[in-house]
C-alpha cells in the first residue's frame, strides 16, 4: 500500500511540475548555478548558494502557485538528496585518527548541540526551530538541517533562517582559524582536530585547512566524518520525538543510514565518488526549491537573538576545545 501510495505522489509531483516549466526551470537554474560554482571554488556552500539564488528568483517570479511548485520539487528532490548524502558518511582511507580524537570530537558536538538547545529554549525560541539550529550547529551544517527538516517539518522561514544562520558562524569559524593557527603555533594534527571537530560544514574544513597541506586537511575531513555519521542517529532520536506514530523513520532516511553503510564497507570507492556529487546537486535543488517559496520579509522576522546564540554556542566549545587539545 505505502509502496502505490509512494509511486502515486511522485507520479502527481511529475504532472504539476510539467505543467508550470518556468518555474522548474528557475529552480534548476537556482541549484545548477550554486552547484557548478561550488565545484569552482569550495568556499561557496552550495546549499547555502542555492537557498540564496533561489529566495532571489522566486521574489521575482509572481504566481499563486508557486508554493505548490516548491513544495511538489521538494517531493522528488530532498528525498532523493537524503538517500545520496549516505555516501558522505565515509571515512578517508590511508589515515588513522586516535582514539583521543574521535572522543573530543563526539564531545564537542554534544556540546555544539547542547549549548545551542539551551539557550535557545532559555529565549523562548520554537522547538523545531532550536532542532535545526542544534542539529546543524552539532554536526554537519545544512545538510543536517535539510534531512532533520524532512522529519519535523517546520516553517520554511525557519529552515531558511537556521541555515542562513549556521552559515554565517561557520564561515566566521572558517576565516578565524588560521590566523589562530599561526597565531598560536598550534600542531597540525591538533589544528586538524580543531577545525573538523567545531565547524559546522565540510566544504568550512575544507577553507579552513586546505592552505596547510593534503595530509592536514585529510585528517581533519576524517575527524568531521565522525560528526556526520552522526546524523543517523540524530535522525532517530528527532523521529522518536517529533513523529505522530511512535518511533517512525522516513523510507528515505532508512535507506540513507543503509547507504552508508553500504558506502563505507561494500561498495567500489569509484561508486561512492561518482554518488556524492549527485547528493549534493540535488541537495542544492531542494535548497532552491525551499528557497523559491520564501518571502524575504519572513526571514527578516526571526531577528538576531537565533544568530547571537548559536555564535554562543560555537565561541564556548570552541574555547573548550582547545583547552581539551591542550591538555593531550
Amino acid at each position: 500500500m505505502q509502496k502505490i501510495q509512494l509511486k502515486e505522489s511522485f507520479r502527481n509531483a511529475f504532472k504539476d511540475l510539467s505543467e508550470n516549466y518556468v518555474a522548474v526551470v528557475q529552480i534548476l537554474l537556482a541549484g545548477g548555478l550554486a552547484y557548478f560554482i561550488s565545484r569552482i571554488d569550495s568556499a561557496f556552500d552550495p546549499l547555502f548558494l542555492a537557498l540564496f539564488i533561489g529566495v532571489i528568483l522566486g521574489s521575482i517570479y509572481r504566481s499563486e502557485k508557486k508554493d505548490l511548485i516548491s513544495q511538489k520539487a521538494l517531493t522528488i528532490t530532498l528525498p532523493l538528496g537524503i538517500v545520496l548524502y549516505g555516501t558522505n558518511i565515509v571515512f578517508p582511507k590511508g589515515i588513522e585518527i586516535p582514539p583521543i580524537f574521535i572522543g573530543i570530537t563526539l564531545l564537542s558536538a554534544v556540546f555544539l548541540g547542547l549549548t545551542v538547545f539551551l539557550f535557545a529554549r532559555l529565549n523562548g525560541i520554537g522547538g523545531k526551530f532550536t532542532t535545526l539550529l542544534t542539529c546543524g550547529n552539532a554536526i554537519c551544517g545544512a545538510s543536517a538541517i535539510a534531512i532533520i527538516s524532512s522529519i519535523i517539518n517546520p516553517k520554511k522561514e525557519e529552515f531558511s533562517a537556521s541555515i542562513i544562520i549556521i552559515t554565517v558562524v561557520g564561515l566566521t569559524g572558517a576565516v578565524i582559524y588560521p590566523s589562530l593557527y599561526y597565531l598560536t603555533g598550534i600542531p597540525q594534527a591538533k589544528y586538524a582536530l580543531l577545525s573538523g571537530a567545531t565547524l559546522q560544514q565540510t566544504g568550512l574544513v575544507k577553507i579552513a585547512t586546505k592552505p596547510f597541506g593534503e595530509e592536514l586537511e585529510t585528517l581533519a575531513l576524517g575527524i568531521k566524518a565522525v560528526r556526520i555519521a552522526m546524523i543517523a542517529v540524530a535522525a532517530l532520536v528527532v523521529s522518536f520525538f517529533y513523529s505522530h506514530h511512535r518511533f517512525y523513520v522516513p523510507w528515505y532516511v532508512v535507506a540513507f543510514i543503509l547507504l552508508a553503510f553500504l558506502s563505507q564497507n561494500i561498495l567500489p570507492e569509484q561508486v561512492v565518488t561518482t554518488l556524492q556529487p549527485l547528493s549534493t546537486f540535488a541537495f542544492a535543488l531542494t535548497l532552491a526549491s525551499i528557497g523559491f517559496s520564501v518571502n524575504l520579509s519572513d526571514i527578516q522576522n526571526v531577528r538576531l537573538t537565533p544568530l547571537i546564540i548559536v555564535y554562543t554556542g560555537w565561541l564556548f566549545t570552541t574555547l573548550f576545545i582547545l583547552f581539551l587539545i591542550n591538555l593531550i
